[in-house]
């Protein structure tokens, strides 16, 4: 697909990256380090999930059943299983969906090169995941406040709901996603800096309302 692909260079640099960045038809480097996203994906999910296992013991129907310690760790064990696998198939959903969504409005950049940019900045959001863990080990939730982001003020001045969840989303790592997205396809489109501009905005609100509204809906508090 890509070929000699970096992703660092691309996190740290994309303005000068992007702007020597070649389609190719050498897939050189991508795949490998595609198959080590979608590892390290498998892996903080698991971690995820057996680090929120408190919160799902306390569900209805895992009461009702009255497992014993060693069946209630083994279901533990086996809900990091199921995140791992879940793990392995975020990526792929999470990029397809940000690539489409970006095809619509940049079809001259073309979909192989959008798929490496959302592949970029999927890195991004392993690294959020990564900061999360040790809070979520410690609370044992299965949502936890982003450190490095507005999350903690959402929860002062919010109770609950879209706007708490909303904060939580506006952090170091999707305002880095957000600049990295803007750089490339400055770069790698033909269409104006005000254009990509405003799409790539208008895309990092779209999404981040999106999610803060499923976020709030599973939870049960909407406002």
């Amino acid at each position: 697909m890509i070929g000699n692909a970096q992703f660092i260079p691309a996190l740290t640099k994309p303005y000068t990256y992007f702007s020597f960045f070649k389609e190719s038809k050498d897939n050189e480097g991508f795949w490998l380090r595609f198959a080590a996203i979608l590892a390290v994906s498998g892996l903080l999910h698991a971690l995820s999930f057996f680090a929120a296992f408190p919160s799902f013991k306390v569900i209805h129907f895992v009461v009702s059943a009255k497992l014993s310690a060693p069946e209630l760790e083994l279901l533990r064990y086996l809900l990091a299983l199921a995140g791992f696998v879940w793990g392995i198939l975020a990526p792929f959903l999470v990029i397809q969906a940000g690539t489409l969504f970006l095809y619509f409005f940049f079809r001259d950049v073309g979909y192989k090169t959008l798929f490496y940019v959302m592949s970029v900045i999927y890195i991004l959001c392993l690294a959020g995941m990564a900061f999360e863990l040790p809070f979520q080990f410690t609370s044992g939730g299965e949502e936890v406040v982003q450190p490095l982001g507005l999350g903690f003020l959402g929860v002062l001045i919010f109770k609950h709901g879209f706007w708490q969840e909303f904060l939580n989303f506006v952090n170091v790592f999707t305002v880095w996603g957000t600049a990295v997205t803007y750089y490339a396809l400055r770069q790698l489109s033909f269409k104006s800096k005000s254009y990509c501009l405003i799409i790539t905005l208008g895309t990092c609100v779209f999404w981040t309302v999106l999610f803060s509204l499923y976020a709030a809906l599973v939870s049960g508090q909407l406002v």
